[in-house]
């Protein structure tokens, strides 16, 4: 979420637009206080996440190949998404 608000931010001021900045800020900042703080309290925060969505075992679950192929797919897609943009 913070990634996304980051790089929109960084589009409004590029496009002329920096007030609209605070506009992500305070949406941001509502949307984790409203929704996300109770979300992690109700889940035990912090640690009683981590033990949910973090992978202790760190052995590959698929053969290399494949992940580099995944990871060439992203940046095409990311590549074409940008010069689509600039046109």
């Amino acid at each position: 979420m913070y990634a996304v608000a980051g790089a929109l931010a960084v589009d409004c001021v590029r496009q002329g637009h920096p007030t609209t900045v605070h506009i992500l800020v305070d949406s941001l900042g509502q949307f984790v206080r409203k929704f996300l703080v109770p979300w992690l309290k109700r889940r035990g925060g912090w640690a009683e996440i981590t033990k949910c969505v973090v992978k202790m075992d760190c052995t590959p679950e698929r053969p290399w190949l494949s992940s580099v192929i995944d990871s060439l797919k992203y940046f095409l897609t990311t590549v074409y998404i940008y010069v689509m943009k600039e046109q």
